[in-house]
């Protein structure tokens, strides 16, 4: 590995994007607890606490009382005038509340509680034929073309059109619902330009508008389906908890999240390990001929790949992590991406090793209270998309590997394409 200067990390600069993991192993060896100006990660005003090693993302995790979510946006903070133009526009839509990703217990436990009545683990389950009939099609899409592009002709439609099913979003919708999603996530962890903000803003409140007449219309008249449980879900006694049904604008908040959570990150994670197996082309046959080792493959992509790099957090009160005094009100980034290559963890974190005995210790999907509502879903995607990939694809390669381009965000972190020769079975 090169030296590297951790006084010149600007986790906003091109290059780091690209390959931001000599800085992260810097940081877990020479400043495991770096600060960093809060302007560096769109945060102006604001001390930022790099956190890198896995032992302390965990323990600042697990500790919601001091280290609270309500962090608000991970897209940059927009200055006065500009936000008075973002509140113009939203005035035509709903308020947005924060939810489940940016609440605490308890406001965050009755939401999540709400939420898991309508995405149950039997519903995520029963989507498994579907998923698999929807990848056959996708792979048969390419009608034995030797060079495709993976993200346009699978990647991306597998969870989108996942997704969209669940929201129970028409086949003559879901291009408008690709770009809500796209323009929902368009600020997070870069910064745009004023009229690309103002235009995300206008995406979200169309999308708002949609959706609150597809609820309104399952008030009369309710169906099988996610968004009447939703609408319908109610806490009881065991719940252990009260609270009144979700309002519209907790629902509309909330659909969001799902969106989002459930399409760019999935797209990011099946793109990345395809290029980690295009590198080891021995995985790929014992795949093909052991379709059990897939779900390893999956695991350990999510370890390496993290495509979300990490959240931040917020200071209730004074505190300490590694000998470093993290004043109140503090931000603390909870690197995810430097976590799960902490070598301290894992042996040769670098390398991709879906035998590692240890591969349940990543935190690509969070860990404790904010574990990752559609962790089941994003598994489920991965295994089953690869477990048709290997019985459709003899092998591949990547077409040009230094055209390879992450997209410019030091949060989510995916390719912004990857075309691939194919040679089919």
């Amino acid at each position: 590995m090169n030296a590297v200067d951790l006084d010149q990390f600007r986790p906003q600069t091109e290059a780091i994007q690209q390959n931001p993991f000599e800085y992260y192993a810097a940081m877990r060896t020479e400043r495991p607890v770096m600060r960093l100006a809060g302007a560096e990660v769109g945060r102006p005003g604001q001390e930022v606490f790099c956190v890198s090693r896995h032992e302390d993302v965990l323990d600042v995790l697990l500790d919601h009382e001091t280290y609270s979510s309500r962090f608000g946006s991970t897209g940059s903070i927009p200055d006065a005038a500009l936000q008075q133009k973002l509140d113009v526009i939203s005035a035509e839509g709903w308020p947005h509340v924060d939810t489940m990703l940016t609440q605490d217990p308890p406001i965050h436990t009755r939401y999540r509680k709400l939420v898991s009545k309508a995405f149950t683990p039997k519903m995520v389950s029963s989507l498994e034929p579907r998923v698999r009939s929807l990848c056959e099609h996708l792979v048969d899409g390419w009608k034995g073309e030797e060079r495709v592009d993976f993200n346009r002709g699978f990647g991306v439609p597998l969870p989108v059109t996942t997704v969209a099913y669940i929201l129970d979003v028409p086949d003559d919708q879901q291009d408008a619902f690709k770009r809500w999603a796209d323009q929902s996530v368009a600020a997070i962890g870069r910064t745009i330009s004023e009229e690309e903000r103002l235009d995300a803003q206008r995406a979200i409140v169309e999308q708002q508008h949609w959706f609150a007449d597809q609820i309104e219309r399952r008030r009369g008249d309710p169906g099988d389906d996610f968004l009447s449980n939703l609408l319908n879900a109610r806490l009881t006694e065991e719940d252990e908890i009260e609270g009144d049904p979700l309002s519209m604008g907790e629902m509309l908040s909330i659909i969001r999240q799902i969106q989002v959570a459930g399409s760019e990150t999935t797209t990011s994670l099946l793109a990345d390990t395809m290029v980690h197996l295009s590198h080891h082309p021995e995985i790929w046959r014992d795949m093909r001929g052991n379709p059990a080792l897939v779900q390893s493959v999956v695991e350990e992509a999510l370890r390496i790949s993290s495509p979300n790099q990490g959240l931040f957090r917020i200071a209730t009160r004074d505190s300490e992590i590694r000998g470093v005094s993290v004043p109140k009100g503090s931000a603390i980034w909870v690197m995810f991406g430097s976590a799960n290559r902490d070598e301290r963890v894992f042996e040769d974190p670098d390398r991709f090793d879906p035998s590692r005995k240890n591969l349940h210790a990543h935190l690509a999907l969070g860990k404790g209270v904010h574990y990752c509502l559609g962790a089941a879903l994003a598994r489920l995607e991965a295994r089953v998309g690869l477990e048709v990939l290997c019985e459709k694809i003899e092998s591949f390669s990547i077409v040009d590997e230094s055209s390879l381009r992450y997209s410019p965000s030091f949060i989510l972190r995916g390719l912004e394409g990857l075309r691939l020769d194919v040679e089919y079975r």
